[in-house]
């Protein structure tokens, strides 16, 4: 029999797999677990922020297709400029994303927002 050294405690156990890495399911379990959760943590500021941005887009919106907003009136709602997903152009403008909503500048002091269709 093969030996092998579990990766999360080091552990040295005669595999029963010739692909086993972990001496048990439980210790399989918990790597994946607390490294699910250092990249969690490691995004969870940004996660945060778009969320936030998502939940703003969406309220602004409601049931309509779309809206005109304030640069004043976006800041006040929280939207948060410098944080987005992706960017598309549609209609030759830049529309800049967040997950499936958008905005787009049409003035110096004003904003389009849409949402995008799946």
């Amino acid at each position: 029999m093969e030996k092998g050294i579990d990766p999360l405690t080091g552990e040295e156990f005669y595999k029963k797999r010739s692909n086993q890495r972990f001496a048990s399911k439980s210790n399989q379990i918990k790597f994946n677990n607390m490294k699910a959760h250092k990249k969690r943590k490691a995004k969870g500021k940004e996660d945060r922020i778009l969320d936030n941005n998502r939940q703003v887009l969406k309220t602004i919106l409601g049931s309509d297709q779309e809206a005109i907003k304030s640069l004043d009136y976006l800041q006040g709602a929280g939207l948060d400029f410098g944080y987005n997903t992706h960017s598309v152009k549609r209609e030759n403008q830049i529309w800049i994303c967040i997950y499936d909503y958008a905005y787009t500048r049409i003035s110096p002091n004003t904003f389009k927002i849409i949402k995008l269709e799946s």
